[in-house]
């Protein structure tokens, strides 16, 4: 058995980043209860930077593990961007993106919530709505939907939360609740903000339309081989997050919902979607169609995609100081609405769902440029045999 606390002190000491390093712990712990492997399947794993399960997970083997990027020395990485990285804090970027033709990819702000509770207004906020304690019921009244985002973290457990009227019943995440719980929201949050709701495409909302369709794509600044030259980006991961009858509906693999890679070139959906092991009582993680509605990803792909990579070109080339970007985007009727930027997104599942990262030579060089494998996993595994209990 694994003392994981004690190999958290561990992978601190050999030089982890103090937040990061828990995160580190705690998916490996998942990963050992989602993936039971033999001792000699664990040494092999670790020696090379994998969370064990992942030999089941990736299939991994000698000859291609390589093409993988390693979960010790991902997480070894951070942070991958430099001090610019502040300019992906939400509210930050809503004035960053307000330029260069971005502008529209960024929903309306309206309120943001200090850590005091006091209410900032914020350049979208509607001028005729009133100032005062009815402020949040007023603007849920006038727009009939918000959406309400820790700034950062989780801000005390609220998480996101959709705010709908749907006549004179007031939904929470898609549930009922009784018109005081508005006030009990505006009176907890901190750190917060409130801003549009991003509705998807007819389309997304026909594979699932009880939360919307997120994408999620990694773009990485190619190394330069002149340093005067100007910055190109390549797509390191692409694909789609829909929700299910699992948790409430939510898109997030986390809570349940499913991933399907698609081609960034075309839009195009792969054959076959995931969810996370823990989510699937008959261990088939792997599904040629979604859970719920039915809908087969071979024949489908996502709406206006040229008009979205063009505009996530435009993203890149604008905020090209920064150089590893998570989007998180929504499609809608008639472009795109960015939700956030992620500094270090995932990069496990989706392995499986967009073939394997470090097959693309950009990619490769990307991550050679900035010393993935300049870490030794042997180190990891002395350090896992310590904790063993």
């Amino acid at each position: 058995m694994t003392n994981y606390d004690k190999l958290l002190e561990k992978v601190r000491e050999l030089g982890m980043d103090y937040r990061w390093s828990k995160m580190f712990v705690k998916k490996l712990s998942d990963d050992e209860k989602a993936f039971p492997v033999s001792a000699e399947e664990a040494e092999w794993a670790l020696r090379r930077g994998f969370y064990p399960g992942r030999v089941a997970l990736y299939g991994l083997n000698e000859q291609n593990y390589r093409d993988f990027v390693p979960d010790y020395q991902y997480f070894m990485l951070h942070p991958l961007n430099n001090h610019f990285l502040k300019w992906l804090d939400k509210t930050t970027l809503k004035y960053v993106l307000n330029s260069n033709g971005c502008a529209d990819t960024m929903p309306e702000y309206y309120v943001y919530v200090e850590n005091d509770g006091s209410f900032t207004y914020l350049m979208d906020c509607p001028a005729h709505i009133e100032k005062n304690a009815d402020f949040l019921m007023n603007l849920l009244k006038y727009k009939g939907i918000l959406a309400m985002k820790p700034n950062s973290g989780t801000s005390g457990g609220l998480g996101f939360i959709k705010l709908e009227l749907r006549g004179e019943e007031i939904f929470e995440n898609n549930k009922p609740v009784r018109p005081e719980r508005v006030n009990e929201i505006r009176d907890t949050m901190r750190n917060y903000i409130v801003t549009e709701y991003c509705k998807q495409h007819h389309e997304l909302a026909a594979v699932w339309p009880d939360s919307e369709c997120t994408l999620r794509v990694i773009m990485v600044k190619d190394p330069k081989k002149d340093r005067f030259n100007e910055a190109t980006w390549s797509c390191a991961v692409s694909y789609a997050r829909f929700g299910t009858s699992v948790n409430g509906g939510a898109s997030n693999l986390s809570s349940g919902g499913v991933g399907v890679g698609f081609d960034f070139e075309t839009g195009k959906y792969n054959d076959f979607c995931i969810r996370y092991k823990r989510f699937c009582p008959d261990g088939e993680w792997m599904l040629k169609k979604h859970p719920d509605t039915g809908v087969e990803w071979k024949t489908a792909g996502l709406p206006n995609w040229e008009l979205v990579r063009g505009k996530i070109d435009a993203l890149c080339r604008h905020i090209s100081s920064l150089d590893y970007l998570g989007l998180d985007i929504i499609i809608t009727e008639d472009g795109m609405k960015l939700c956030e930027i992620n500094s270090h997104p995932a990069m496990d599942y989706e392995q499986i769902m967009c073939n394997p990262t470090l097959q693309k030579p950009k990619i490769r060089a990307f991550f050679e440029k900035k010393g993935m494998f300049d870490h030794d996993a042997n180190a990891l595994f002395e350090a896992y045999v310590s904790c063993q209990e």
